[in-house]
């Protein structure tokens, strides 16, 4: 899993809305594009933003208690994924450059425990007209500003960074997040089916406050990804 993610983050693949689209099962599109991030200063630490791992359901039928199933939406013990009842998306950071920071060469720890990620995320619902096309006119956005990203596991624990740097020197690593939306109401009108028409993801951003390594570093992109 963890070569797989490493994968994805060095790929760079062009974003379309509307295309570029996986079906995936139930209610489930995948779509992976990067976003390359320059140091804040010469010589300084550079990222690569992967967003991959949407789930956008279609129809829209999420259910808040289910653990399991095509409607679930709570995540369970070592869940880490978007449900297929609430969706969401996956964002995976690539560091570049931290093996040439003397707090690394050092052999220093971080000073801080966790890299943290937020994202601005706009969610468009409506319901399907019995032909399957979307009936623009039922249309509605939901809108999160800064919203504070899901950690994946223990990756995004600052040392875990470092020492998987130290593991292998001939690739970088970083921290990966994870979103799981809260449930939506979408009334529609008889004979309609609710469904997430669409997802964007804007003002992606991670922070660190570390003394030591990283520094009190911000690296952000505008996006917009979109699935």
């Amino acid at each position: 899993m963890e070569s797989l993610r490493r994968t994805l983050a060095r790929l760079s693949l062009a974003l379309l809305v509307g295309a570029g689209l996986v079906l995936a099962g139930s209610g489930a599109a995948s779509a992976t594009a990067t976003a390359e991030i320059p140091a804040a200063t010469e010589g300084g630490i550079s990222a690569t933003v992967t967003f991959h791992g949407a789930v956008v359901p279609q129809p829209y039928r999420p259910d808040p208690d289910a653990a399991f199933g095509d409607h679930k939406c709570r995540l369970i013990y070592h869940d880490y994924d978007p449900t297929p009842g609430c969706g969401g998306f996956k964002l995976d950071f690539t560091l570049h450059n931290v093996r040439s920071r003397p707090g690394y060469t050092a052999g220093l720890s971080s000073s801080d425990y966790y890299f943290n990620a937020y994202a601005d995320t706009a969610r468009t619902f409506g319901c399907l007209r019995p032909d399957g096309t979307f009936d623009h006119s039922t249309g509605f956005v939901v809108r999160t500003e800064h919203q504070q990203l899901m950690p994946t596991y223990y990756l995004t624990q600052a040392n875990w960074v470092l020492s998987d740097l130290r593991s292998d020197p001939t690739r970088d690593s970083g921290p990966y997040f994870f979103m799981n939306f809260p449930a939506v109401q979408v009334n529609c009108p008889d004979g309609m089916t609710p469904t997430q028409y669409g997802l964007k993801v804007t003002d992606v951003s991670l922070t660190i406050a570390d003394d030591n390594v990283f520094g009190h570093t911000t690296w952000s992109t505008p996006g917009p990804f979109y699935a």
